[in-house]
């Protein structure tokens, strides 16, 4: 069976299997707060309706109602367990909540209520991949059915796994490392990107390092597969040295000198562990291996407690406790990093889970789907194709330059283009301000009313207009004819989706992505070998994997890729842990090679790689931000394209002008943000997106501890300055618009991963 079902007859197809990310609580959950009654008060006093007297009781009855139900889920056992994996401080904030009378409402329990809102919102809102309560769901479009097929199982979740976070390991390797006894076993290599020709040490942008004859030959013979004890006695057999220690001493200096790396070198990806396991394994002095694998043994054992405590937050958190114990006892380092941030922290290990649901998704969707999503994927073939050509110019200025001095190596021209690319006023973003602009004439928002509040449109009416304005007829690199878009499903329930009662929502799409090939997706997925065999079929039995250096920002071990083929190659451009070095080339030994118009990257073995792909990978991180549908107007209407919602509505403002900032006291800031809603025209339930926050949070607007939230928010970013943005978009779908159930028919908010395959090939074909 194909693994491509045909978007109607667009020409595009969508992989049969499909991600559904969901939230970990029913989305009905986001009304707990919510206050309506005191808001139709606070608008009255506003309008010179009422008085006074009458809001301030209502307000304090409603922010005892919200004290009482924060009370409520500080003791919710599943949202304890999910605030001790993601933060197990929150948990002093939980339990003072339990502790103190919900009526008194000073300081320190307003913080705490706020504190548990904005996890809270973020666990019933929000469809991400965090653990259980965010669980991956794995299903398929069946065109043999119109609707929507659910099954949800008893639980939540049917699987999980526990895994250590990569950077606690490189810790504890490093420790090990400290002792001579233990990295003589290791093998030294040289850092991924460098390369030693003779005696030179080649590195990026630099001339050559010279060697001495013994450096040339210890170094050389850093292949990342000897071991230092082994690479010494063959020096001293040969005579080339006088003893082992004159090799470890010199391996030691390079090594801090920052280009030889002596260690376990792990990777940054879920299987460090198993990485570390044989690194012990291969330690020859049977005393020091028993004791360093005893040693790792306590720390497994104590992680091994941990995900026997799902499910039981107070286990879990005394085995989280207990492995942190351990893990500062056996690497002298503090258990977690980034601590108390909701998005950044990282603590020792985290948990992956599957959800316990089976779904498909009939043809009904797929043909509402069809054609307004061709409108959006062609303009990000035509996307990928202007980025090629402005890349291509960037490519090809620094090659010219390069060239004067002779040969020209990928290291330099990647080191030297970095800067550009990523640039606000680089090729990148200004294809994506071209893309913006042609959006805008396509809908004709300079056209429209004032504050309309929605465009209405008919992909067969854009359909010329858009081939005018986006003509492109291939993606811009090979692999850019993959995307992924994020969509989601407004229905009530499956019934209604069989009815036909249905809206479809476009989040963001991913252009020259893949998705599926993430260590957090593709292992739950029933056959990740057939996803494997998928991704060859649309793109070729090769890959090439840029190992990321230790500071790109998006490198973490869950987002890692996951789908390895044997004939995969890894690019080395920087400082990095975890090379392959089977499968490893470094960067200064590539070669970039013009031919005509074409840049084309040499290896070593002779395999050549059109220049635009050896940057696939690193562009697929940077087009996310680029590829904006409409601009940064102050309000822009929802666009609908048939049934498919491309833009919802959105109005901006900045902090210094929204009146948010400033309030001495809960009333007034709850009268600020009732005043804001009525003077912009906003709905009662929206996301918010604060400059200074990471993401966007759900605020509802009649809440009088989601209006204290907000305006904290924006008190926050007044402190960076008063010009902040602050984004506001309407909330789609609304909460009882999640069709997503469990075995108790509560609904829970989701959206779609969907892997889209271009009809189009790149004419520059791997090889």
């Amino acid at each position: 069976m194909s693994h491509l079902v045909p978007l109607g007859d667009t020409g595009w197809s969508v992989w049969r299997d499909v991600v559904l990310r969901t939230a970990g609580f029913p989305a009905a959950g986001l009304d707990r707060f919510a206050a309506p009654d005191c808001a139709a008060v606070a608008d009255a006093l506003l309008a010179g309706d009422t008085g006074a007297e009458v809001f301030d009781k209502t307000l304090r009855e409603a922010f005892a109602e919200s004290s009482a139900v924060a009370g409520e889920l500080a003791a919710d056992p599943l949202l304890r367990e999910a605030v001790t994996w993601q933060n197990p401080d929150m948990l002093i904030a939980l339990d003072g909540l339990l502790r103190t009378d919900p009526q008194v409402r000073n300081v320190r329990r307003r913080k705490r209520e706020l504190s548990l809102l904005r996890y809270w919102q973020r666990y019933c809102g929000k469809a991400e991949t965090i653990g259980f309560f965010g669980p991956v769901c794995w299903g398929t479009f069946d065109t043999t059915r119109p609707g929507v097929h659910t099954v949800p199982g008893a639980a939540l979740v049917h699987r999980r796994r526990v895994y250590f976070e990569a950077w606690a390991l490189i810790a504890k390797a490093d420790r090990l490392a400290d002792d001579l006894a233990v990295r003589r076993w290791w093998a030294p290599a040289l850092q991924p990107h460098l390369t030693v020709a003779g005696r030179e040490l080649r590195w990026p942008l630099h001339p050559p390092i010279a060697l001495t004859p013994v450096e040339a030959l210890v170094l050389g013979a850093c292949d990342g597969r000897t071991p230092a004890v082994e690479l010494a006695q063959r020096l001293c057999d040969a005579g080339d040295v006088h003893s082992a220690d004159d090799v470890y001493l010199l391996l030691d200096r390079w090594v801090e000198r920052g280009q030889l790396s002596w260690g376990a070198n792990l990777p940054i990806a879920p299987d460090a562990e198993l990485v570390l396991e044989a690194r012990i394994a291969a330690i020859g002095d049977e005393p020091v291996r028993a004791a360093t694998a005893a040693e790792f043994g306590r720390l497994r054992a104590a992680r091994d407690e941990v995900a026997a405590s799902a499910g039981d937050p107070d286990r879990l958190g005394a085995a989280l406790a207990a492995l942190n114990a351990e893990f500062t006892a056996v690497t002298g380092r503090p258990a977690t990093r980034h601590s108390g941030q909701m998005y950044a922290a990282r603590t020792v290990c985290y948990e992956e889970t599957a959800r316990d649901l089976e779904f498909r998704i009939g043809s009904a969707v797929i043909d509402a789907l069809a054609e307004p999503l061709a409108v959006v994927l062609r303009t990000a073939r035509w996307f990928t194709g202007e980025v090629a050509a402005r890349c291509g110019e960037v490519f090809t200025e620094l090659h010219e330059e390069l060239a004067a001095d002779g040969p020209v190596r990928l290291a330099d021209l990647w080191l030297l283009a970095q800067g550009t690319l990523v640039s606000p006023d680089g090729p990148i973003g200004r294809a994506g301000a071209t893309l913006t602009a042609r959006w805008a004439e396509l809908f004709g928002l300079a056209d429209l009313p004032e504050g309309q509040p929605e465009l209405r449109l008919r992909a067969a009416d854009l359909t010329d207009r858009v081939r005018e304005l986006f003509p492109a007829t291939r993606p811009g690199w090979p692999s850019a004819r993959l995307h992924n878009p994020d969509v989601q499903l407004c229905a009530a329930s499956p019934e209604a989706v069989e009815r036909g009662d249905f809206l479809l929502v476009l989040g963001e799409l991913h252009p020259a992505s893949v998705a599926f090939d993430s260590a957090v997706l593709s292992p739950f997925h029933p056959d990740p070998a057939a996803l494997r065999a998928d991704l060859d079929a649309d793109l070729g039995p090769v890959r090439l994997r840029v190992l990321w250096p230790d500071s790109f920002p998006r490198r973490t071990t869950r987002t890692t890729y996951a789908l390895t083929g044997p004939a995969d190659r890894q690019l080395g451009i920087d400082t990095a842990h975890g090379a392959d070095v089977d499968r490893l080339v470094p960067a200064t030994a590539v070669l970039v090679e013009r031919t005509g118009d074409t840049l084309t990257a040499v290896f070593p073995d002779g395999a050549r790689w059109p220049l635009m792909e050896v940057f696939a990978t690193l562009l697929g991180s940077l087009l996310l931000d680029a590829f904006k549908l409409l601009g940064a107007a102050a309000y822009t209407p929802r666009i609908t394209i048939d049934r498919l919602v491309v833009a919802r509505r959105t109005w901006r403002t900045t902090a210094g002008a929204c009146g948010l900032g400033g309030h001495p006291d809960e009333t007034s800031r709850y009268l600020a943000v009732r005043r804001w809603r009525a003077e912009t025209g906003l709905p009662e339930r929206v996301f918010v997106k604060v400059g200074t926050e990471i993401k966007p949070c759900y605020v509802d607007l009649t809440g009088p501890l989601y209006a204290q939230s907000l305006c904290a928010m924006v008190d926050a970013a007044l402190r960076t300055g008063p010009d902040v943005p602050v984004v506001v978009s309407e909330l789609l779908p609304a909460p009882a618009e999640a069709w997503v159930p469990d075995a108790q028919g509560r609904g829970y908010v989701s959206e779609l991963r969907l892997q889209i395959t271009d009809p189009a090939e790149h004419l520059g074909a791997l090889r």
